[in-house]
């Protein structure tokens, strides 16, 4: 597939208006010389390891959800992929099933009725799109009606979370049970964002590009969940939108 034309379908479907905030990364960068495309890969955060594993398999385009700039051929989408249509957020409204999704006054997030569920079903069917839950979890309640679900940095929207009413908050990372929600689940950045993977495989699949998820070991977001998640040596600090190696501290 032509360049020019990867980047054409891609910015229609998740164009830079829909995002949150003005002068965020977004878009192409270091193309050069690229013609064509036939392999990219997909990450939330393009890390030093993502970079690597990268170069070591030959991919000719990163797609990236955070907007780091890095040294290859890279595409960064950022908070409108969340926003888009398709995107991170409607993928989860679609999952869970809720009904007259609402948005705040940001676009981030969705709140709504869902058919009435156990929380530990509910639970279930959050790590069955996930893959894992590895942030705090808990309920107050026997059974969940309604939810609001914000993929990424849940703690961006939460008092508008809260003022919905729903009894239950998903989240990628953010307050915890200082939400005063009677239900929380908090998933995982780097968890709640991976799916995006799949809007890019509709695509551009069928113009003959691969596209593949990076593995999870290497995709991952400083702390992940708001009490902190440190895995060995794969933490990072942030410099701006440089990548900088570092040993987090909580």
């Amino acid at each position: 597939m032509r360049t020019k034309d990867l980047v054409r379908i891609c910015t229609e479907a998740i164009p830079e208006k829909i995002g949150c905030w003005q002068g965020e990364q977004y878009g192409a960068y270091n193309l050069g010389l690229l013609k064509n495309v036939k392999r990219a890969l997909y990450c939330v955060t393009p890390t030093p390891e993502v970079v690597s594993y990268f170069k070591q398999k030959g991919y000719d385009i990163l797609i990236s959800h955070h907007p780091f700039r890095v040294t290859v051929p890279q595409l960064i989408f950022h908070t409108a992929l969340d926003c888009c249509e398709g995107g991170l957020n409607d993928m989860w409204r679609d999952h869970l099933g809720i009904k007259n999704a609402q948005h705040f006054d940001s676009t981030l997030g969705w709140h709504g009725q869902i058919d009435p569920i156990a929380f530990d079903d509910l639970l279930a069917k959050v790590r069955e799109f996930s893959g894992q839950i590895i942030g705090e979890v808990y309920s107050r309640l026997d059974t969940i009606e309604s939810v609001v679900v914000c993929s990424g940095l849940g703690g961006l929207v939460v008092d508008d979370a809260f003022r919905s009413g729903a009894d239950c908050y998903i989240f990628g990372e953010g307050m915890g049970r200082n939400t005063k929600f009677e239900a929380s689940i908090e998933i995982g950045h780097t968890l709640s964002e991976r799916m995006g993977v799949e809007l890019f495989r509709k695509l551009l699949q069928p113009h003959g590009v691969q596209v593949d998820l990076v593995p999870l070991a290497l995709d991952y977001f400083s702390s992940e969940i708001a009490s902190g998640y440190a895995d060995t040596d794969s933490d990072l600090e942030y410099d701006d939108y440089n990548l900088t190696p570092a040993r987090a501290t909580w």
